[in-house]
């Protein structure tokens, strides 16, 4: 034991350097925050999570949550709720939110072309990124994730649309699916695991 503390020593000066680096307003500094300190309120004065239909908060699950619910539902992106909780950190967008809308796309990437292009919400494909069957598709489950984070971010809460009712009939419109039972369906997965 005595020869490791040297060791212990350096690894967490150097933590320190890496964190003092990043910085408070950085990636890797939001989520060290957050993984030491817990969620933070949101700067617009909203609890630090989301509540109801809203999608804007921080992380709602950890990332031990996500990944025993992809694990056991046999999904091939079990092993990422790490990045499920650092995204929800970065974008405040609640992870339960995105976590839901994989389940209602494609049973957690179980089913459906997300098999293929390891897409958490089936985005259709637009310029600059490889598609498969007119749907954006990735190199891997985490840059599926991360996209899915930051159109969510930009496109939809970015243009004022933060609860399901508003963002689920532009995501996925009626000519493609049934929204309202799109909207149900996330909303019960939210409040089942938002509870657990």
């Amino acid at each position: 034991m005595r020869s490791l503390l040297p060791i212990i020593a350096i690894a967490a000066i150097a933590l320190f350097f890496v964190m003092v680096a990043s910085g408070p307003g950085s990636r890797v500094g939001r989520s060290w925050n957050y993984l030491t300190n817990g969620p933070a309120p949101i700067d617009n004065g909203n609890s630090a999570h989301a509540t109801g239909t809203s999608v804007v908060g921080g992380p709602s699950l950890s990332a031990a949550k996500v990944d025993t619910i992809l694990s056991n539902a046999g999904s091939p992106a079990a092993g990422t709720g790490n990045v499920f909780t650092l995204d929800s950190a970065e974008y405040n967008i609640d992870d339960a939110v995105a976590l839901a809308f994989f389940h209602h796309e494609s049973s957690f990437g179980t089913s459906g072309i997300a098999v293929q292009t390891k897409s958490l919400g089936n985005i259709g494909c637009s310029d600059g990124y490889a598609c498969i069957q007119g749907f954006r598709a990735y190199a891997t489950w985490k840059d599926g994730i991360d996209d899915w984070f930051q159109l969510i971010k930009s496109v939809y809460v970015g243009s004022g649309l933060t609860t399901l009712s508003q963002i689920i009939p532009k995501y996925a419109p009626a000519s493609e699916n049934d929204p309202s039972a799109y909207i149900a369906a996330v909303e019960s997965d939210m409040t089942s695991w938002r509870t657990m």
